[in-house]
């Protein structure tokens, strides 16, 4: 019988291959459920935000938003986590993109926060969104209105464009509004957008 030369038992290196692909598929699940939750928790800032400084100025007028409106505001960062958590119900991809239990758990943050009340709150100042901070009306030269069609009728897209400065233009600020609200907006706006 031959003896087995020195060096490395070959059960060790499957151990060590199988150790090494463990942790990277453990790292990218947690790299995944936290994009996961970092977009929930943007999109959870956007409607609720309990810990807000003091809003400035007074406030004029309180725009509250449909769930058409609330599908719009929130729509970039719902079409990522949708995608994401299809993604991993692929077969190749299933349990590789995310930690178990994120796909429910996704799925039942995403509807609660669609379902959270938003509103708009326009001040003597800026407007914003819920206690969010405050887009001021000096950081805009004008607006436009453009109102929806098909399954958007009766919603109005409005959009604050940015007035230039010596640095560049301030960016635009788009707001998404319940048709029957944009006449007292407009008219606030008129009064605040010189």
């Amino acid at each position: 019988m031959c003896a087995r030369p020195p060096g490395r038992h070959p059960a060790a290196g499957r151990a060590s291959r199988y150790h090494l692909w463990w942790v990277s598929t453990s790292l990218q699940q947690l790299i995944g459920s936290s994009a996961v939750s970092f977009m929930l928790s943007y999109m959870l800032m956007k409607a609720w935000l309990p810990f807000a400084p003091q809003r400035p100025g007074e406030v004029l007028l309180v725009v509250p938003l449909g769930l058409i409106q609330r599908l719009l505001l929130h729509r970039w960062q719902a079409l990522a986590v949708l995608v994401y958590i299809v993604l991993g119900s692929i077969p190749p991809y299933q349990d590789k993109l995310y930690l178990p239990g994120t796909q429910p758990a996704a799925l039942i943050s995403l509807l609660v926060i669609l379902a959270l009340p938003v509103r708009y709150v326009f001040t003597d100042r800026g407007v914003a969104i819920g206690k969010g901070v405050p887009r001021f009306y000096k950081a805009f030269r004008r607006f436009e209105t453009r109102p929806g069609r098909g399954w958007l009728a009766g919603t109005t897209t409005l959009t604050l464009r940015g007035r230039k400065t010596p640095r560049g233009s301030n960016p635009s600020f788009t707001l998404y509004l319940p048709s029957e609200r944009v006449p007292e907006v407009t008219r606030l706006l008129k009064r605040y957008l010189r």
